[in-house]
């Protein structure tokens, strides 16, 4: 923001640069920069709070001066001049503007109906007298989006509003009334997405509550900006934000993202990709790579991973790395008979090596490396000792009365065995968010003859076509597993 104007001084884009230079004071003094801007009072405490008045405005030069190449005096100069003529003007509206003490009586006085920019002025002066009245952050939040419901969208009033709130939900002194004050990472991100139009928690404060449904019908696009800014900080660092458990952390950020690339309010932003992008790039590190594929036994689910982990990083030196060990995997020398379990079904092996190929094919590794690892993962699997045994193909057709249950949908079971699952069809609302290797918490009911089962489980996706899904699974409980294996035999 270049102000060189009055009106450019008192608008929303110059508020949000005082509020990126002068955070650290706002904080301090538990204050937005439209206080600061529309309030006399602030305006003497911050003349005598030493030399902070000239600091911020250097700021401001400095940063102003590095876009535009002018010389810092210069701009120092012009930006002293608007800012003494602005609070002039703002304590001659101050002096002018009836005492009121409420929203809705400031608003009976039209102190929010402004024009042009005497008017906006009024309004500023207005809103600073009343978040001053508000005291605690939420009390201000509340203010702010009072004003949002009463004014038109896209009059100055509503901007102001706009950009305060915003400032808000990024203070520090705000988070622990707003958040809560042991809000950890996974519980404010869960609070951003909620508000972006996801899942918001039943117990969170009534002004999140308000300001989704604030978001669903009105564009805040300061708002926005601030929830957006709030995920990214989140996600920042090295530490883990769900479980300490490297596999369970890749599963959750995987979710992570499917969650945000269902709301328009995120999917498309580029810093968010970038910090998923990061995150994602951690798991090529020895400390969280070993560990997951050491958990895998089979050499197929080992390339699996490493080829989807390929896809979610654009770091050449871990995409370098990564390479070196898919090579490593298809030298391996007991691929012939560690490329499968002995428990997988001729099914399933064609499964995962339809998926190995068909991800092998579309990564983006160099050629002629992508072609020398197709070759040779196509002569490695020519070799491999192949199952003998197939799915019961009597007990394992699933029944008129048999269904999986995803997400709360119900869908058709087509057959299964003690560690698959086959059904559809599926609605595209759940096929079109998973991908081969995804996730997913089922309830499985088998209602025949001979058994009847219920059972929950966590499932792999093998494969997914037509609308049908094909699944790996395993189910916890001891006991019920031990029913599955007795139908079976």
């Amino acid at each position: 923001m270049f102000c060189e104007t009055d009106a450019e001084a008192f608008a929303d884009p110059a508020r949000e640069l005082i509020f990126q230079v002068a955070r650290g004071y706002l904080e301090r003094h538990g204050i937005t920069s439209t206080d600061l801007v529309f309030d006399p009072a602030q305006h003497r405490t911050m003349l005598n709070d030493g030399a902070r008045f000239q600091e911020i405005l250097q700021r401001v030069a400095l940063l102003q001066g590095q876009h535009t190449r002018r010389p810092v005096a210069e701009r120092m100069k012009e930006l002293t001049a608007l800012a003494e003529a602005g609070i002039r003007r703002v304590e001659a509206a101050a002096a002018a503007l009836p005492d009121f003490a409420s929203f809705a009586e400031a608003q009976r006085q039209g102190a929010f109906a402004g024009s042009n920019l005497e008017e906006w002025i009024r309004g500023g002066v207005a809103l600073a007298r009343l978040l001053a009245r508000a005291g605690d952050w939420d009390k201000k939040a509340t203010l702010c989006l009072d004003v949002l419901d009463a004014t038109a969208e896209g009059s100055e009033s509503h901007g102001m509003a706009d950009q305060t709130l915003a400032e808000i939900l990024r203070l520090q002194p705000a988070a622990p009334l707003l958040f809560g004050e042991n809000a950890n990472r996974r519980r404010m991100i869960a609070l951003c997405l909620g508000m972006g139009g996801g899942d918001l928690p039943a117990d969170s404060h009534a002004v999140l509550q308000r300001l989704r449904r604030q978001l669903a019908k009105q564009a805040l696009p300061r708002s926005a900006d601030a929830l957006r800014a709030r995920l990214v900080e989140m996600m920042h660092g090295t530490a883990t934000i769900f479980s300490p458990e490297p596999q369970d952390e890749w599963q959750a950020m995987q979710g992570l993202k499917r969650k945000i690339a269902d709301l328009n309010l995120f999917a498309s932003d580029p810093d968010i990709a970038a910090s998923l992008m990061r995150r994602f790039t951690r798991f090529a590190s020895p400390e969280l790579l070993n560990p997951i594929l050491a958990r895998e036994t089979e050499i197929a689910r080992k390339l699996l991973f490493l080829l989807q982990l390929y896809t979610e990083i654009d770091d050449a030196n871990a995409r370098f790395e990564l390479q070196g060990i898919l090579t490593h995997y298809m030298d391996h020398r007991d691929f012939k008979t560690q490329f499968i379990g002995p428990q997988t079904s001729r099914e399933d092996f064609a499964s995962l090596a339809a998926a190995i190929s068909g991800a092998l094919a579309a990564v983006d590794i160099p050629e002629p490396r992508k072609g020398r690892l197709l070759e040779q993962f196509r002569n490695q699997l020519a070799a491999v000792v192949k199952p003998s045994g197939a799915r019961n193909n009597q007990r394992g057709i699933g029944g008129s009365k048999d269904a999986v249950i995803v997400r709360g949908l119900r869908f058709p079971l087509k057959n299964w065995s003690p560690v698959g699952l086959q059904f559809g069809p599926c609605s595209p609302a759940l096929t079109s968010k998973l991908e081969v290797g995804s996730k997913l918490s089922v309830v499985v009911e088998i209602r025949n003859s001979l058994v009847s089962l219920d059972f929950t489980a966590e499932a792999e996706v093998l494969r997914i076509g037509d609308g049908i899904i094909a699944a790996r699974y395993v189910c916890g409980d001891v006991v019920m597993q031990q029913r599955i294996k007795a139908y079976f035999a």
